[in-house]
């Protein structure tokens, strides 16, 4: 696909790095445009190749001289404020970061038509699932204020492309992980947080809440940034579709700490906690939607994708 210049927003994020190193692989003729405040984002983890501005993304004034100047031809939304416990406490800042941010970002799109919107949106929009494993036209019933305002965001992509004919697509991430994700971040998965605490013990304590029979569907970083370019590049119009990404698999937390200490050689030494208030039992995505409208089918299992994190903790310094 013809492609001349994006926009990544978050593009120092664990998702948002990761897409913009395979990105800049598989399209090298193309122009990245990068924007990140670093409120998750970190410095480090940043590709200096790159256009990057510093900045918010619900800063309009900012948003809008980024478009003027570079044109983007496609979008893709990675950043955002993903604490779920920091949105309990503080809904107004996330909401401007969350919603308005989207929205700022959707007008824009609008004004200089941008060919695509891709919108990163989370398995937290279903709360508890109904079903599992879960479907994209499941019930909805976030029990964050992270979860509602991925949910309300959603619902603006559709009316930007209803109203405004601009093309979106919403990619609703189940348990990201891989290579890049420390274990301090707020959104990272018990995958990188036990790691965090196996390998740099100072800066992580592990703990383990509930009994360990928890399931998640964990699916590795790279089949996340293969699913956002297949949404870039699919020939028809999406139209505020939203597909879920995950493995399609589910595996229990317990088993995850059998193969973390099998594959490192290391006894992970864990507090117990009780369960965390509305935590979710189990999570198992229904990707049928994703294959068949996208093509998108995961690459990497779960163990495959685990040494490769552990390979990754095991170079870095700090």
């Amino acid at each position: 696909m013809h492609t001349n210049t994006v926009l990544v927003t978050g593009c120092a994020g664990f998702i948002g790095s990761n897409f913009v190193r395979q990105f800049r692989v598989r399209y090298p003729h193309a122009r990245v445009i990068g924007i990140d405040d670093f409120s998750t984002g970190l410095r480090a983890d940043l590709d200096r190749s790159i256009i990057f501005y510093e900045g918010r993304v619900d800063d309009h004034k900012l948003v809008n001289a980024i478009f003027k100047r570079h044109r983007p031809q496609f979008v893709f939304h990675f950043a955002a404020l993903p604490r779920v416990a920091y949105s309990v406490e503080h809904p107004t800042e996330t909401t401007a970061a969350n919603v308005v941010g989207t929205v700022t970002l959707l007008e824009a799109c609008r004004d200089y038509r941008v060919k695509r919107f891709i919108f990163s949106s989370t398995a937290a929009v279903y709360g508890t699932p109904a079903h599992v494993p879960t479907r994209e036209d499941d019930a909805t019933l976030p029990l964050s204020p992270y979860g509602l305002q991925k949910l309300v965001a959603e619902s603006f992509c559709k009316h930007f492309s209803d109203l405004y004919d601009v093309d979106t697509v919403c990619l609703r991430y189940f348990n990201v992980f891989g290579p890049g994700q420390r274990g301090t971040s707020a959104y990272s998965t018990v995958v990188a947080a036990w790691l965090e605490a196996l390998y740099f013990p100072k800066k992580k304590r592990a703990f383990l809440e509930g009994d360990g029979k928890a399931s998640r569907d964990f699916v590795y970083v790279d089949d996340v940034v293969r699913a956002n370019i297949l949404a870039m590049s699919a020939k028809r119009k999406l139209n505020g579709a939203i597909f879920n990404i995950g493995s399609g698999t589910k595996i229990e937390v317990r088993k995850v700490l059998k193969l973390i200490e099998k594959y490192t050689k290391r006894k992970l030494k864990l507090t117990k906690r009780p369960p965390r208030a509305g935590d979710v039992r189990q999570t198992r995505a229904d990707i049928s939607k994703a294959r068949r409208g996208l093509g998108f089918r995961p690459q990497t299992d779960f163990k495959t994708g685990l040494k490769q994190t552990i390979a990754w903790f095991e170079k870095r310094k700090r």
